[in-house]
């Protein structure tokens, strides 16, 4: 599980609360932002093109974990950092392989360390397709960049690796409201695939468990007759139901671009 820190004199909770965003600060992040001060190579990108080098990133982030048979945890974390990481500088200026240093980070916060050199040969083997022989030329490199980007990393994110992950949320909630194992893992496997949105920048982890239990629910067709917003196992804000509501909303509006990718690509190749 990830660290706990608390600094500053603020509690838990206060430093958590500058990783929320709404979706006003979703609409003007670095990289959809240029000023007068931006160097030439950082033009602001559109939404659209914002959405696709986050996914590139957190699907690159993915196949290093699988890679190194890491737990999942680690690709979570590592998602959750990338993201939060993009909220402070522009994907125009720091390339989505900035992943790998997320990865390597990750691995420190979670306890499931890698080698740089193991960390950095995966990236490598990643970033090239699986062409080996060309990896293990440029591993080198990427040892020095992940060890130059881990730094730009940790300033970026304050130095603040509290992460919480929706995953014990889901399953205290499973378990008081009685809802079946199936619903549970289902439930779980949207939030491994909706890290690729920035769904763990809009909603608490509570939240996006609440929604991810009712999203699989209703894929499912099951029929429940309970109220997970009446749990006293987990802590919900006030506005749970509409917060629920907008992160499934979210959370369909991944799904349905995703569909949409694959779409097109199948046009493309045929």
């Amino acid at each position: 599980m990830a660290t706990h820190i608390g600094y500053g004199g603020y509690s838990p909770v206060d430093v958590a609360a500058q990783w929320y965003f709404s979706s006003d600060d979703l609409a003007n992040t670095p990289s959809q932002c240029s000023s007068e001060y931006s160097s030439p190579d950082e033009k602001a990108l559109t939404p659209e093109d914002e959405q696709e080098r986050r996914l590139r990133g957190c699907n690159f982030i993915h196949n290093v974990v699988q890679r190194l048979n890491m737990h999942q945890f680690v690709a979570s974390t590592a998602c959750v950092l990338f993201h939060r990481f993009y909220m402070r500088q522009s994907l125009a200026k720091y390339h989505h392989y900035m992943g790998g240093a997320c990865v390597l980070l990750a691995s420190k916060v979670e306890e499931n360390k890698r080698g740089l050199k193991e960390i950095s040969r995966a990236c490598a083997h990643v970033a090239l397709k699986g062409k080996a022989s060309e990896a293990d030329k440029i591993h080198e490199t990427w040892e020095r960049l992940l060890k130059r980007q881990e730094i730009v990393l940790l300033e970026s994110c304050c130095f603040d690796l509290e992460i919480t992950h929706p995953y014990a949320a889901i399953d205290a909630l499973a378990a008081e409201s009685g809802v079946p194992v199936f619903i549970a893992k289902a439930a779980t496997a949207h939030v491994n695939d909706c890290l690729r949105s920035t769904v763990c920048l809009r909603f608490r982890p509570s939240v996006v468990a609440v929604a991810a239990l009712y999203l699989a629910m209703g894929i499912h067709a099951y029929g429940f007759a309970g109220n997970l917003f009446a749990s006293r196992a987990v802590e919900l804000p006030a506005n749970a139901e509409r917060e629920v509501e907008l992160c499934v909303m979210d959370m369909l509006d991944f799904y349905q671009r995703e569909a949409d990718a694959e779409k097109q690509q199948q046009q493309r190749t045929h």
